[in-house]
Formats: C-alpha cells, structure tokens, sequence
C-alpha cells in the first residue's frame, strides 16, 4: 500500500509556536492509514498510532475534538482547554483502514483500523484517561475513490463511503472534509478548470473552490445524515491565498466549514489562522516515539 498524500510527507518541521496567551500550544497529528508497507513503526501509520497513544497518555496529554482546538482560534471565552496538555488527532484520505480492520491481509496479518485503535484505547484505559477521538478527512467523490483505489491501493473496493455514516455516530472518529478529488494525478479529470493535478495551489477562484470543498461536504453531509464535522483538511497540505484570505473567511455562509487544517508542522494556538491550523504528520515530522515525545515536550514547555 501505498500513500495517495505524497506532498505532507515531506513536509518540513517548522519552529514551534510559542503562546500567544496563556494557554498552552496543542499540537494535532496527521496519520495516513494507506501508509502501511510494512509492520514496524517507521512504516506503518497503524503501529505507529497505537504507540504514539501509549506516549501521549504517559506523558499527561488527554486528546481533544479537533473543532474545539479550532475554536481557540476565534474564541477568547474560557475553554476547558485552558489547562492541561492536550492533542488532536487527524487521518487523511478516506480509505476504509480508517473505519474497518484488515482481518487477513496476506503479509501484515490483523491491521486495526484507527477506529479500532481508538475504540480500545478509550475502553481499556479506565476513568482517569478520557476516550480519545478523532477526525477522518474523506476524499468525496465516489468516482474519484474508485480510481484511486485500483491506482494507490489494490484495487479490491477498500476506499469506500458506506462506513462514513456509522462512523459519525460512533463519538470516537468524525467525518471531516478532504475535497472533492484531491486533484490527485491518477484522475483522468478533477474539478479544477485546467486540469492542474498532483497539487491544490489551482484552486484559487470561487467555482474551483465551490466544485472542490462545497461539492464534497453536501456529498458527505449526505451520507453521514448531517453529522459530518465542518472542517476542511488542505489535500497535499496546499493552501492558496484566495483560500486563507479571500475564500474561507469571506464566504463562510456559503461554504460553512469552521477551519481548515495544513500540515504545516506547528502548533495550533489561539494566534493561529482558523483556516490554516497545522498539524505534525507522521513519518516527515516524526519518525519514532522519540521524535514525537520531543513534539509533546516542547508543547510542555513554559
């Protein structure tokens, strides 16, 4: 298997944000559940988020919804937030390792999906250590899934949308929004008006964005029954300014996400864009819970 995000994993590590108030920088981490050659840490994003959740519990961090880190952004009201050490947790793509588990794959044996991961993290941790959650970014179009998965995966039907709405239901994994195609290279046509592929730094005028990110949350809404998140996670990591600047906070009546998340490899702090919040992705940004631990750390410091 292989990712069909190849931008984000090799994006760079930027320095850390430092509070713009007194609340203490959250970093969000990105996982890709088609990163799974093999079965060590390094290069399986499943190993490596089972791990990386020992770490964050060891360490005091408690995982938070990704829309109330994004609320920080524009809300200055008290938050439970405010104290503590907290994380986000995010998947990328929309393939149905996010939701439902490989029970015999030929060579990796049982793979947990992330659900699965976070499902038993929360039932076998006890009170003191709240259900951790997270958001899946799903790539909308149907038939755009059914390319990418004869195109990035095996071809045998894995990139799915019939778990979305259960999923949704669940508490522990939401639905977010990945755009329509992802203007991916292996897609004969995207919704883009020159047919830029492989990149999002074509999507820089209203209809492009319109066909790219309103078309894929009606798509999800849809599906999900209306319980899919408002947020928007950039394909590839790529933001133009006609999104940051002009698109997301001039018609939010018309898009009706609440933020959107790069893989800018920062913290989210209150300072942070709402339409451009980073996260850390594994594998560019850490390699091994030593990697991650140093993330954490820094997020702890005063």
């Amino acid at each position: 298997m292989i990712s069909a995000e190849s931008s984000p994993r090799k994006a760079q590590f930027c320095c850390a944000s430092r509070r713009t108030d007194d609340r203490m920088p959250i970093p969000v981490l990105a996982y890709h559940a088609l990163h799974a050659p093999d079965k060590d840490y390094a290069s399986n994003d499943h190993v490596a988020l089972e791990e990386d959740l020992k770490l964050i519990r060891r360490l005091g961090f408690r995982v938070a919804p990704l829309a109330e880190i994004a609320e920080l952004t524009w809300n200055r009201a008290p938050s439970r937030l405010d104290s503590g050490h907290w994380v986000g947790l995010s998947f990328d793509d929309g393939t149905d390792f996010d939701y439902l588990d490989i029970e015999a794959h030929p060579y990796l044996g049982h793979l947990k999906s992330f659900y699965t991961i976070l499902r038993e993290n929360g039932a076998s941790t006890g009170r003191d250590w709240p259900q951790p959650t997270g958001t899946a970014f799903v790539i909308a179009s149907p038939e755009a899934r059914a390319v990418l998965d004869r195109t990035c995966i095996a071809g045998l039907n894995q990139w799915r949308d019939v778990w979305w709405a259960e999923a949704a239901q669940t508490g522990i994994l939401e639905i977010g929004n990945h755009s329509w195609d992802h203007t991916h290279p292996t897609l004969d046509s995207v919704a883009q008006r020159d047919q830029r592929k492989g990149t999002f730094m074509g999507i820089d005028n209203l209809a492009d964005a319109d066909a790219q990110i309103i078309r894929a949350d009606e798509y999800i809404q849809r599906l999900t029954g209306g319980r899919a998140a408002r947020l928007f996670a950039y394909p590839y990591g790529e933001m133009t300014d006609y999104l940051i600047e002009e698109y997301f906070p001039q018609h939010m009546s018309r898009h009706r996400m609440l933020a959107a998340f790069s893989t800018a490899g920062d913290y989210a702090t209150p300072g942070s864009n709402r339409w451009s919040i980073p996260r850390f992705v594994c594998g560019p940004h850490w390699k091994n819970p030593e990697g991650l631990e140093k993330i954490l750390r820094e997020a702890m410091r005063d």
